[in-house]
């Protein structure tokens, strides 16, 4: 027996799979810290960017555990450009991921490592998991997609983030992402119902996820500590680690978060059609900007 979203199926909503490419040229390398000079949020952005490629893996796995037993077109559907998109984010920061190991941020390169070797290790489990940890991968998963979406509308309507955003493919490439996250926002989350997943373990993977993102601010320390700019200006390095929490990409996120634990709690509650298609049109209307880097 399955449970939809409350009211019943909610009406279908675009989930498309664009072919897309970006460039970072080797050739004129972005610069050291290129978010803005910011060495916390470059650092940020690079450490989230080497979780992306393996942490989609993964997503992709917890859904596909239960696709055989999806028995509505619509969600179906819905599944198949989730798995699309999904793919399609992995291989676009593996591309930044590069460059960035490239320009000398290792903790990338490690995060990214060991998350093809946790993520072959699942893969090769996935099927024969128990039920009850098969669920709960797929809760994991149905968590951070809400995460990723509230981060995704933070970049998107936040003019504060957009200023600092000022490697223009890294900008294209995380509003892209942005846009695709808060359009497949609820499959995973469907998914999960359909197939019977509880409130209660549907709430104690948000708690498990949000202790994992937080317990990543060692690996953020560690990467600015291994950052030779940071010893040469320690109080400058300082003074962006501190001030890191209190930037406007963080602003309205916690009550958004903290949404996920109501009962009957569904992603669409939070509204992001507006946005959705101003930046749609923006990037991919009939003069958009990043036509250019569809395939």
């Amino acid at each position: 027996m399955h449970n939809g979203p409350p009211g019943g199926r909610r009406p279908a909503s675009s989930v498309s799979v664009r072919r897309i490419a970006f460039k970072f040229d080797q050739a004129q390398p972005s610069r050291r810290h290129f978010v803005a000079d910011d060495i916390a949020m470059s650092h940020l952005v690079a450490l989230l960017s080497g979780f992306f490629p393996s942490g989609e893996e993964f997503f992709i796995h917890s859904v596909r555990r239960y696709r055989e037993r999806i028995d509505d077109p619509q969600l179906d559907k819905q599944v198949a450009g989730f798995i699309g998109q999904e793919t399609t984010h992995g291989l676009q920061h593996r591309a930044l991921n590069a460059e960035l190991i490239r320009m000398g941020y290792w903790a990338t390169g490690g995060i990214d490592r060991l998350g093809v070797k946790l993520v072959k290790r699942f893969e090769r489990q996935r099927d024969r998991l128990p039920d009850v940890l098969a669920r709960f991968a797929l809760a994991c998963t149905a968590a951070v997609e809400h995460l990723t979406a509230v981060l995704g509308g933070q970049v998107l309507s936040t003019p504060w983030v957009q200023q600092q955003l000022t490697d223009p493919e890294v900008r294209a490439m995380l509003n892209w992402h942005a846009i695709e996250e808060m359009e497949h926002k609820a499959v995973a989350f469907d998914v999960y119902r359909y197939v019977g997943g509880t409130e209660r373990m549907r709430r104690a993977a948000m708690t498990t996820v949000l202790f994992l993102f937080l317990s990543r601010a060692v690996v953020l320390a560690l990467s600015i500590g291994s950052d030779r700019w940071a010893w040469r200006h320690p109080k400058r390095a300082l003074g962006s680690v501190v001030a890191l929490p209190g930037r406007p990409l963080f602003d309205g996120i916690a009550p958004q978060i903290r949404q996920y634990y109501v009962m009957d709690f569904h992603p669409d509650h939070i509204d992001h059609n507006e946005l959705l298609d101003r930046w749609r049109t923006e990037y991919f209307g009939s003069d958009g900007a990043l036509l250019d880097h569809l395939k």
